[in-house]
């Protein structure tokens, strides 16, 4: 097989794949995550159940898919929407908007899935193992909101990964927001970063020394290991 077959043939695949997982988010948000199975994926992408397969080993996996595309999806929007200048409120702000704007259609499903999201021990937590790689992918980028304060690296990475729990938090709140357009999240996202965007100057002053070293503890990178 030469090198353009080779291209035209992983080109196809990468097609399958995408139209295979656009075909169980479908599903999964008209059925929900539990009450589909492999079979109607394969069915409703017009594929055997073998050649599903053959695509993605289980449910869990195309889960996975969907994340890897969220976090890209997350890394894009959020690169788009940058301001020139834009203080860290306003960046923390836009952070967490152009997230909750790419979950919003997502909210039933999410929600179904949220139980598993926390289980360190399944295939769907974003704190296991499997998912390990796509963690710290957003936990950098959620550090990087902090590279143009003028502070030292650790601190950025604390505040990184406080940031990153915080959104977890917000996440839920959102997915269970019923007020109109989920008003409420939208203010609870203004006063998280109002707060964050307010306290990260005074946890960089020395006599914050004794807090920072707490926090440290508390929310290290193993914290967040299974």
């Amino acid at each position: 097989m030469n090198s353009v077959q080779m291209k035209t043939q992983s080109t196809k695949g990468e097609a399958t794949r995408a139209h295979i997982l656009d075909a169980a988010l479908k599903l999964f948000r008209k059925r929900g995550f539990e009450a589909t199975t492999m079979r109607d994926v394969a069915q409703a992408s017009g594929l055997s159940l073998g050649a599903a397969y053959h695509y993605f080993r289980s449910k869990e996996a195309l889960v996975g898919d969907y994340y890897e595309w969220m976090q890209a999806e997350h890394e894009r929007l959020f690169d788009a929407s940058a301001t020139p200048n834009a203080d860290l409120r306003a960046r923390i702000t836009a952070l967490l908007h152009t997230k909750l704007d790419l979950l919003r259609r997502d909210r039933k499903l999410l929600s179904a899935m949220f139980g598993n999201l926390g289980d360190a021990s399944h295939p769907l937590s974003l704190f296991g193992k499997q998912t390990a790689p796509l963690r710290n992918r957003s936990l950098a980028q959620f550090a990087a909101v902090f590279d143009r304060e003028s502070m030292p690296e650790e601190l950025r990475a604390l505040l990184g990964r406080g940031l990153w729990l915080a959104h977890l938090g917000v996440f839920l709140f959102f997915i269970h927001d019923s007020s109109p357009q989920q008003l409420k999240t939208q203010k609870l996202v203004e006063t998280v970063a109002e707060l964050v965007a307010s306290g990260a100057p005074l946890l960089g002053h020395p006599l914050a020394a004794p807090l920072r070293t707490r926090l440290l503890d508390l929310i290290e990178p193993g914290a967040l290991q299974p």
